[in-house]
């Protein structure tokens, strides 16, 4: 395969290119237009995934981060051993706190990008609303089995779906590990087992992106700006964006919304156009965004990669794995 030609119109400034392994084990090298389109593809999943959480944590995109990052913690390791793994892997068998290992608010903070003492209040607040467990070892999350929740990981099973889906369509040119094999059709999908897979992804990635661009709040905006302007863009045409409509498909307040934009943008990272904005980032800014999209598409292949060892197969039609056949009676028919 040739050496892929750089962008002459480079998407958010991206102006980079990477060796990815495909299936043959040959390097690949991915242009700037395949990681800006990988890129959006993920600013928009996590929008969806982390607005759910949002409007579960009272608007307050750190709440929902933290929570997100302390079920990873807990219960994460669940998928180590496949078999563990698939027997909580549904919304109705939710693991035992047995299972749960806490983490410490020092681990959470480190992890996060957060100040100690930010974590610590935090999590105080989220152990009063009855949504984390303080044990002498640190705090885990409490089992959640509640409609809200359950729309909220239906949904977000919906999205990977989704996602796997536009990158294996609009980006042919790198290899998305999935498995043969789908989870869907008979019995219920496993809502769970994808949720932890998808937690540690999406707790790694949106502390790159809160690093970027200043904060938690501030990657939210930025996401949404990717999102709202990246799509349609081409060379010195892009899409706009005013604070009062980003605010509204974000569920934020203006004020709130119009501070972030100020910092996005004296940190280089968008543009003002008037009185609107887009997501092309100054020239000094180039080389933040370009190694953040080489990072997002490699743990893209990693999750993905790991939903397949797990025979996750997010597809349209089940195909029983062999224990499933095992454990129904004989003539049993999906």
């Amino acid at each position: 395969m040739p050496p892929s030609r750089q962008s002459v119109e480079p998407w958010l400034g991206l102006s980079t290119t990477v060796t990815l392994p495909t299936r043959a084990s040959h390097g690949l090298r991915v242009s700037s237009e395949v990681l800006a389109a990988v890129l959006y593809a993920t600013c928009r999943y996590l929008l969806r995934a982390i607005l759910a959480g949002v409007d579960g944590s009272k608007g307050d995109i750190v709440d929902a981060v933290l929570l997100t990052a302390i079920m990873d913690a807990d219960i994460g390791h669940l998928d180590e051993i496949a078999t563990l793994g698939w027997r909580y892997a549904t919304y109705a068998d939710g693991p035992p706190d047995g299972f749960r290992r806490p983490i410490s608010v020092r681990l959470l903070s480190e992890r996060l990008g957060l100040p100690y003492e930010t974590t610590r209040r935090r999590v105080e607040g989220l152990i009063a609303q009855g949504r984390c467990v303080r044990t002498e070892h640190g705090v885990h999350a409490r089992l959640i089995d509640e409609p809200r929740h359950h729309a909220g990981s239906q949904a977000n099973y919906a999205a990977v779906r989704t996602l796997l889906r536009d990158l294996s369509s609009r980006v042919p040119e790198v290899y998305w590990p999935k498995a043969d094999a789908s989870d869907l059709g008979a019995g219920e999908p496993p809502l769970r087992l994808v949720n932890r897979r998808c937690a540690a992804f999406a707790v790694d990635t949106l502390a790159r992106i809160a690093d970027m661009a200043g904060g938690y709040d501030e990657a939210l905006v930025y996401m949404g700006m990717v999102e709202a302007t990246g799509r349609g863009a081409s060379g010195d045409a892009w899409p706009t964006l005013r604070t009062s409509s980003l605010a509204r498909s974000l569920s934020q307040p203006v004020p709130s919304v119009r501070r972030r934009l100020h910092t996005l943008r004296s940190r280089g990272l968008i543009t003002a156009q008037g009185a609107s904005f887009d997501a092309r980032p100054a020239a000094q800014a180039g080389a933040v965004v370009s190694r953040l999209a080489v990072a997002n598409l490699k743990r893209l292949q990693v999750l993905f990669a790991q939903l397949k060892s797990l025979d996750v197969g997010l597809g349209h039609e089940r195909v029983q794995r062999p224990e499933d056949c095992a454990a129904q009676p004989a003539g049993y028919v999906g």
